[in-house]
């Protein structure tokens, strides 16, 4: 099953904002960089860089974190935009591992107390 436009980051200039005023939070796995987007809903932007290895590899890591964003944010409803940068041993981990190392990283963005909207904890 595949992600529906609206819950991907498609353009350079939506990866960029993520970049520019995200909160990143780091992992084994991949690099987490998360930032509000004023709607009701996660998008997830994918960085998967020929590092990882050939094609197959690459394509695994896209995969592996798909199916996680699929499984976890569906009930969070939180509104950021999410952008993973896959590390090397993204493509050598298994689905288990990639799910509890998302739901880690998503875990650290929290909505701050008695403020409407939403904007990442501070990286640390």
């Amino acid at each position: 099953m595949r992600l529906r436009p609206r819950q991907r980051l498609r353009t350079g200039a939506d990866f960029g904002a993520v970049f520019k005023r995200g909160a990143r939070f780091d992992g084994g796995l991949f690099l987490l960089v998360a930032a509000p987007n004023g709607r009701s809903f996660d998008r997830l932007g994918l960085a998967v860089s020929r590092r990882i290895g050939g094609a197959v590899a690459r394509n695994r890591a896209r995969r592996l974190v798909r199916e996680s964003f699929r499984r976890i944010t569906p009930r969070r409803g939180s509104g950021f935009d999410l952008v993973v940068v896959a590390r090397a041993a993204l493509a050598r981990g298994g689905q288990a591992e990639v799910d509890r190392e998302l739901r880690g990283r998503l875990s650290r963005i929290r909505r701050p107390a008695g403020v409407g909207g939403a904007a990442p904890a501070p990286a640390r």
